[in-house]
């Protein structure tokens, strides 16, 4: 059985533009990322959907970063079913709201 990794996201104290992806390189523990939304979706297809699933938080932070938010949560989408249903249930994407809800990215 493959083990399951849980990573969690949190954008809440970011400061700038630039703190968006030294968290999620740091967060996601992406050695090989450079700071894209491309380099980001590659680090997800191959190395985090195989049985991963990832907490986002502060995600509010980054609509002030020409609506990044939803840039971001794009790429997770994408990487989700990249590969069809073979990997979409063994990656799960969830986003945890200010009032502690939680909206899975299906």
């Amino acid at each position: 059985m493959l083990e399951k990794h849980h990573y969690k996201v949190d954008f809440s104290n970011i400061k700038d533009f630039w703190d968006i992806h030294t968290t999620l390189e740091k967060d996601l523990k992406l050695f090989d990322y450079s700071g894209d939304l491309d380099s980001l979706y590659d680090c997800l297809t191959d190395k985090l959907c195989y049985f991963s699933t990832i907490e986002i938080h502060g995600l509010d932070k980054l609509k002030k970063y020409d609506n990044y938010d939803k840039r971001l949560l794009e790429v997770f989408y994408e990487a989700k079913h990249d590969w069809g249903d073979e990997f979409s249930n063994r990656f799960f994407v969830t986003i945890v709201h200010k009032d502690g809800t939680h909206e899975e990215i299906k």
